[in-house]
């Protein structure tokens, strides 16, 4: 089995912590953080209905891409854990240690 290189996600989280400044994001709160990450959960879901063929209004933009979505996710997902102030290394490796 695969061992996680130990600061890895620790590395991206800062990555993203400074991108969220860079990008000037970093006056967004919780709930908009939360509520920007359900809006791109909802974009992945139909990003991957595209990708299976199923059913999808025809009037509307269907041109997301599954790889930019999961992308968007997971830095949304980050910002979330930021914003709590959470080390999410640490909190991954916890989790994985009772799994």
């Amino acid at each position: 089995m695969q061992e996680l290189k130990k600061g890895s996600i620790s590395e991206l989280q800062r990555y993203i912590a400074n991108k969220i400044k860079e990008r000037g994001f970093d006056d967004e709160g919780l709930e908009d953080r939360l509520l920007l990450l359900v809006e791109e959960m909802g974009e992945l879901v139909k990003a991957t209905r595209k990708d299976r063929g199923m059913y999808l209004e025809e009037d509307k933009d269907n041109k997301h891409e599954l790889g930019e979505e999961i992308t968007d996710v997971i830095n949304l997902l980050f910002a979330v854990g930021i914003e709590l102030g959470l080390d999410i290394e640490k909190e991954f490796l916890l989790k994985e240690a009772k799994n």
